[in-house]
């Protein structure tokens, strides 16, 4: 029997759990949820203990189980309840590989949020030094 390696294993995982939740989005039965619970204790197993990562389990499954209740209260699944399963596996999705280190974070988008930040700061400095300068003009008239 061939081993997989670790990388291989995570990526079969965070697969399944987004065919298991795409099947909770279209039909949502108890028995994809429970497909579901199975899944994302296993992969939570493989990993180091993350807060970023139960948190985005935790949403996915509450996610999901919302999306099954509608399924058995005979609704077809709120639209928005639908949208915020697939924002949860999106989350999922991103963070698991993060974590298992499989990918880095994308320091690249923080040094833009910071970078955009600086750039604020640096105005409103700017605006209020020219009020100031304008203050100090008009006293001095």
């Amino acid at each position: 029997m061939t081993e997989k390696s670790f990388a291989d294993t995570i990526r079969e995982r965070i697969a399944a759990v987004e065919v298991v939740t795409e099947a909770i989005a279209g039909e949502g039965s108890e028995t994809d949820l429970r497909d579901l619970r199975v899944l994302l204790i296993n992969t939570m197993s493989l990993l180091s203990r993350d807060p970023g990562v139960e948190a985005a389990v935790d949403d996915l499954y509450a996610a999901a189980r919302e999306t099954v209740k509608d399924a058995l209260a005979g609704v077809h699944p709120v639209p928005r309840n639908v949208r915020l399963l697939r924002s949860a596996l999106v989350r999922f999705c991103e963070r698991v590989p993060v974590v298992s280190g499989l990918s880095d974070a994308d320091d690249a988008l923080r040094f833009r949020g910071l970078e955009a930040a600086y750039a604020v700061q640096l105005e409103r400095n700017a605006a209020e030094t020219d009020e100031e300068e304008a203050a100090e003009v008009r006293s001095a008239a």
